[in-house]
């Protein structure tokens, strides 16, 4: 975060905006240096979309020096024209109540899409709030890319500092406040959460609906005031506890030496949110990207309809996935993103071998598809193979997949596992790191990272991450953290035991195998086999978790697939009633580390050791 001036803002917003356009168009695709942007409204206002977009990318630049910018993961941003596009597009929104979306961010493993609706964002349209929500998102998408763990109020007030960025000239303001006359009422009419209160917060309030708003107003407030309030030396003095927390240090200690005592904090606080007026930061405005350097294309019908198709799948609207693909697909029987979205439908619906045979065809077309050709080897029987032949032939398609994108992190956790599997643990250390830098948000990756380290006979170590883990994430990463922890031996833990999650009034704990699984709509019976004993649960299908580490991942897991072999445990409420155990209450899927060989060599025996730069 940079130095900035401080200029008098009230509560007032210039809108993002973008001209009207007239006439119904065919989609088309603009190309700036770090977005692509799909519009079915005019190439100016389409334009307009993706500068705006690579001016909030240079603020953070700016404000975030040396930080990475740019995801694995693709990024499209979808620039409907209207309200009946939008609809098409998310049509889950309109058939709830209130206000409809003028912007909506979302975040996949593999990739990340945007909607930014046109005509809420014209200059004679002063409603930004509801468009700040895609820069609030972004910003976050930004943070979690770099930053192994933010405190949730932290990582809530930065983005929500960044989301109403202003753009005039040659100045470009930050930590703006919302225009909505409502939004900051909040913070002048009801107590603010108490600062040592605040902080233990692992997730935004969710009681009730005033309490997550001034969970989210404060947290903002708050990271104006470290920022931009007196004595705070422009954001260095937040810079200073922003990068002690990333060093591991304890957040309230960490604030404590940086500020001061809470209650002298919170007195001034508390001043500073009954102002009628906030200040923003002033910055340089980042350069204008040149109009020659935003490249269009007209799409024909069926690139436009598998384009749609994979944000459809990607946003787990799976039914018009489905529509769009295989409309796509008549238009067009050679579109290699179409094959791939179809095949993904078939994951989702347990449809193993049509999905292989549409992912095949996907890659077959395009040796780029590198989320096809993950896929279909997950699918293939040869990450479960123990023969030579098959397993250099496993080892050859994860490198096939690095080589067309060297920062997809699954294929480094699976060579980790490989690795594991062939006896190599410095081996895996080393590419778990890669996974875990390149993905530092995902618990599971450290985790992942810490059972390498058991294996490399560096116990302590381990349990220093289990307890980095449980102490940060709540459930199920902070079960699974705990099962690290459990098993490095009590001499070699570290004095300081993380946090044991509260336990649960009448509530038992079941782990076995996972023998079958029948999903109805909502829900499904899992059977498990534990020690010769049969479990029979019924739960509800989003009521549960899985390992970070699974090749499914966030995109593509559904319980009543994928999962029969795993470990599962299960929280439940013992109850008399057959053929069930227990009423279930939740469930997390692991991912345990397969054993080396018989023959392996021990792993303080293994020639080499990690590097400084790996530690």
């Amino acid at each position: 975060m940079g130095p900035y001036s401080k200029v008098l803002l009230f509560l007032i917003l210039v809108p993002f905006c973008a001209n009207a356009f007239s006439g119904e168009k065919p989609w088309r695709e603009i190309r700036s240096p770090h977005f692509r942007v799909m519009t079915n409204g005019s190439e100016k206002d389409g334009r307009h979309v993706a500068q705006a977009f690579e001016r909030l990318r240079g603020v953070f630049a700016a404000e975030f020096p040396g930080y990475r910018l740019d995801s694995a993961a693709p990024f499209l941003i979808l620039a409907p024209e209207d309200e009946y596009t939008t609809r098409k597009l998310l049509p889950d929104y309109w058939k709830q109540s209130g206000p409809k979306p003028a912007g909506v961010y979302f975040s996949g493993w593999e990739k990340r899409f945007a909607v930014v609706r046109l005509d809420t964002i014209r200059e004679d349209n002063l409603n930004r709030d509801e468009f700040a929500v895609v820069y609030h998102e972004y910003v976050h998408s930004l943070l979690h890319m770099n930053l192994h763990w933010l405190p949730t109020w932290l990582d809530e007030g930065l983005a929500q500092f960044y989301a109403y960025t202003r753009f005039e000239g040659s100045h470009t303001y930050i930590g703006a406040p919302p225009k909505s006359k409502y939004a900051l009422a909040v913070l002048q009419y009801r107590p603010t959460i108490k600062l040592a209160k605040l902080l233990d917060q692992k997730g935004s309030f969710t009681r009730d609906e005033e309490d997550t708003e001034l969970f989210y107003e404060q947290s903002w407030a708050l990271v104006h005031f470290l920022s931009l309030g007196p004595g705070m030396e422009g954001g260095a003095r937040l810079r200073k506890f922003f990068n002690a927390t990333q060093q591991g240090v304890e957040q309230k200690k960490a604030f404590q030496d940086t500020f001061g005592d809470f209650a002298l904090v919170q007195k001034d606080f508390d001043k500073y949110v009954r102002l009628f007026a906030f200040q923003a930061g002033e910055i340089p405005s980042p350069p204008t990207i040149d109009d020659k350097d935003l490249l269009t294309r007209s799409l024909t019908v069926a690139e436009t309809e598998a384009e749609l198709s994979s944000f459809y799948a990607g946003t787990h609207q799976w039914k018009l996935a489905r529509e769009s693909s295989q409309s796509a697909l008549k238009n067009d029987p050679k579109l290699a993103l179409a094959h791939e979205t179809m095949g993904f439908v078939y994951l989702d619906e347990g449809k193993d071998e049509e999905a292989a045979r549409e992912l095949s065809q996907a890659v077959e077309l395009d040796n780029k598809m590198y989320r096809a050709r993950f896929a279909r080897t997950m699918l293939s029987p040869l990450p479960h193979s123990t023969s030579p032949e098959d397993r250099e032939a496993y080892h050859s398609e994860l490198m096939k997949i690095l080589d067309v994108n060297p920062e997809f992190a699954p294929a480094y956790v699976e060579l980790a596992k490989f690795y594991v599997a062939q006896g190599n643990p410095n081996k895996a250390f080393g590419l778990a790191l890669k996974a875990e830098k390149l993905e530092p948000w995902r618990a599971g990756y450290h985790l992942l990272t810490g059972q390498v380290l058991l294996r490399l006979d560096r116990a302590t170590d381990a349990a220093t991450y289990a307890a980095y883990v449980a102490d940060r994430w709540t459930s199920p990463d902070h079960d699974e953290a705990m099962e690290l922890w459990n098993l490095v031996p009590v001499a070699q833990r570290p004095a300081q035991a993380p946090k044991e999650s509260d336990a649960k009034q009448d509530v038992s704990t079941a782990q076995g195998i996972v023998k079958s699984v029948a999903c109805d709509e909502h829900n499904m019976t899992i059977t498990i086999e534990d020690a010769g004993h049969v479990l029979t649960f019924r739960i509800e299908k989003a009521s549960g978790g899985f390992s970070d580490t699974l090749w499914f991942g966030e995109d593509h897991f559904t319980p009543c697939y994928h999962t029969i072999g795993l470990r599962v445990v299960v929280q439940y409420k013992p109850a008399a009633n057959k053929p069930y155990t227990g009423d279930a209450v939740s469930f997390g899927f692991r991912d345990d580390l397969p054993s080396p060989p018989a023959n392996a060599t021990n792993a303080s025996q293994l020639k080499g050791s990690p590097t400084e730069a790996q530690k």
